[in-house]
C-alpha cells in the first residue's frame, strides 16, 4: 500500500467503524437523523415559506392546529407557526454552531499557550477564566448583550465571550499531560519550533475532548440563545426566533397552547438530539470508555 493510500484507508477504517457503532444504538441514530432532518429544513426554509411571514393576517388568527392551510395553526397576528418556526430554526442553529466554532478557536487557542508555556501567561489567563466561571453563564450573557446591543451578530459575540473558559480549561488540562511527553521532546530536538509543536503535535492529541464538548456545547447555546431571545434580549420581533416565539405566545397561553407548546417543543426536541448524539460521540471517541 502507498504511503497516499494509507491516510484513505485510516479514513475508511474510522467511517466503517462510525457507522457500525451508530447503527448498533438506536437512540443515537435516531438522534443523527432527527438533527439531519432540522438541519435540512433550516436550509431550505426560504423555499418552504409561503409568502413573508412577518406580514399579519388578522383574518385568520389564533387558528388551531390542523387548520386548513396552516398545520400548527396560527398566532395572535395570523402569521403562519409552521413557517415561523422553520425559519426560527435558521436562528437557532446558525448561533449554536458559529458560537460553538468561534469560541472553541479561541478558548482552544488560550488554553493550549497557557499550558505550554507556564508561567506567568498560565496565572493571567487562568485567573481570566476564574473570574469569569464565578459569575451564572446565562447572567453574564444578558450583562454583555446588555452592553454590546441587540441582534444576531451580537448574541453570537455574546456566547462566544461566556463560553470560551470551558474549551480553555479542558484544553489546558490535557497539554499539562502531553507537554512534556516523549514525542513531544524528540520534536523539540529535530529543531520543531513551539508553533509547529502545538499545531502538528499536541492540537490533534486533544481534539477528541474538544470534539466531545463541541457538541454538547451546541444544545447549551441554542438554548441560551432561546432564553436571551426569551428575555428580550435576543432577536427582536417580528423576525422570528424560537425564544421571542415563546415569549410573544405566553399572554395567550391558556387559549392558544399552541404558541408556546410548539416551539418549547422544537427547542427541547433539538436540545435532546444533539445532547444524545454528543453522548454517543464521546462513547465512540473515547477508548477509556470501551470495555
Amino acid at each position: 500500500m502507498t504511503a497516499k493510500a494509507l491516510p484513505r484507508a485510516a479514513t475508511r477504517g474510522r467511517l466503517t467503524r462510525f457507522r457500525s457503532a451508530l447503527t448498533r444504538d438506536y437512540w443515537a441514530l435516531a438522534a443523527v437523523l432527527f438533527l439531519a432532518a432540522v438541519v435540512l429544513l433550516a436550509i431550505l426554509a426560504p423555499l418552504l415559506v409561503d409568502g413573508d411571514v412577518n406580514r399579519p393576517n388578522y383574518g385568520v388568527r389564533l387558528k388551531p392546529p390542523l387548520t386548513a392551510g396552516h398545520p400548527l395553526g396560527t398566532d395572535q397576528m395570523g402569521r403562519d407557526v409552521l413557517d415561523r418556526l422553520l425559519l426560527g430554526s435558521r436562528i437557532s442553529l446558525v448561533v449554536g454552531f458559529v458560537s460553538v466554532v468561534v469560541g472553541g478557536a479561541i478558548g482552544t487557542a488560550i488554553g493550549v499557550l497557557a499550558a505550554y508555556y507556564g508561567r506567568w501567561i498560565d496565572t493571567i489567563l487562568m485567573r481570566l477564566a476564574d473570574v469569569q466561571l464565578s459569575f451564572p453563564f446565562i447572567l453574564l450573557a444578558l450583562v454583555i448583550n446588555a452592553i454590546i446591543g441587540l441582534g444576531l451578530r451580537n448574541i453570537i459575540i455574546t456566547l462566544v465571550i461566556a463560553g470560551w473558559v470551558e474549551y480553555a480549561r479542558i484544553a489546558r488540562g490535557e497539554i499539562l499531560v502531553l507537554r512534556e511527553r516523549e514525542f513531544v521532546e524528540a520534536a523539540r530536538v529535530v529543531g520543531a519550533g513551539n508553533l509547529r509543536i502545538m499545531l502538528r503535535h499536541l492540537l490533534p492529541n486533544i481534539a477528541t475532548p474538544l470534539i466531545v464538548i463541541s457538541t454538547l456545547q451546541v444544545a447549551r447555546f441554542i438554548v441560551a440563545e432561546a432564553s436571551i431571545s426569551f428575555l428580550g434580549f435576543g432577536v427582536q420581533p417580528p423576525t422570528p426566533a424560537w425564544g421571542s416565539m415563546i415569549s410573544e405566545g405566553m399572554k395567550y397561553i391558556f387559549n392558544a397552547w399552541w404558541l408556546v407548546t410548539l416551539p418549547g417543543l422544537a427547542l427541547a426536541l433539538v436540545a435532546l438530539a444533539v445532547n444524545t448524539a454528543g453522548d454517543w460521540l464521546r462513547d465512540v471517541l473515547d477508548p477509556r470508555l470501551k470495555i
